[in-house]
């Protein structure tokens, strides 16, 4: 959601939609496997929703002994007061209230800069900022997980947001897949955002991971 939603019922149920499929279909796994592979204790997860996937991370480095640390950041304070309840005050989690293009720490301030079903909302040139930030605010990478655009990708998603009721969900997923970037113009806009070896994974469920290897 990228405004104020009079319906706060409508818009968590919206919320509950995204986290749902993020846990089913393609969204959680991929970050938690990367995590896995850094030796990080730091992240900064920017446009965190209703941070099912913070709460996510946090559980997994509790479960394997690892202390690691989460700032959940997103531009709307709606969003951020329906996070806060959700995960009920989680002790490795806390809530930043900022924009994504603007970020309000220095540079190299997290291990990793999370940023999940986000970058679709963004045109090409605030996108590069966006990118720039994340790369600029991560000591060992930026990772941008997000949605693949093509027809398939569409007729699915389409068909996956009729079996909600939520009217939110209905019209956005669809519409989020049409604006969402291929693997290689992704990796053109990380290029051009001053990503020194961005590399994308293909993910199921029409999805994909974006990070910086160098």
């Amino acid at each position: 959601m990228d405004e104020f939603v009079d319906d706060v019922d409508e818009l968590e149920g919206n919320l509950r939609d995204i986290a749902f499929a993020n846990a089913h279909l393609g969204g959680t796994a991929p970050v938690v496997r990367a995590l896995r592979g850094l030796d990080a204790h730091s992240v900064l997860d920017v446009g965190s929703g209703l941070a099912d996937i913070p709460l996510a991370l946090a559980e997994d480095a509790a479960r394997r002994g690892v202390e690691l640390r989460v700032t959940c950041l997103d531009r709307s304070e709606q969003m951020l007061a329906l996070a806060r309840r959700r995960c009920r005050e989680h002790h490795a989690l806390s809530f930043v209230r900022a924009e994504g293009t603007e970020l309000p720490f220095a540079s190299g301030s997290f291990d990793v800069v999370l940023c999940t079903l986000a970058l679709h909302h963004f045109d090409r040139e605030p996108a590069r900022a966006l990118l720039r930030e994340l790369r600029r605010v991560a000591r060992l990478t930026p990772l941008v997980c997000d949605l693949r655009r093509s027809p398939v990708a569409f007729a699915a998603t389409w068909l996956w947001s009729r079996t909600s009721r939520n009217r939110l969900t209905r019209h956005d997923a669809p519409l989020s897949v049409r604006r969402a970037y291929t693997p290689g113009e992704a990796v053109e806009l990380a290029r051009a955002a001053g990503w020194t070896a961005p590399v994308v994974r293909r993910e199921p469920f029409f999805r994909m991971t974006l990070a910086d290897a160098s």
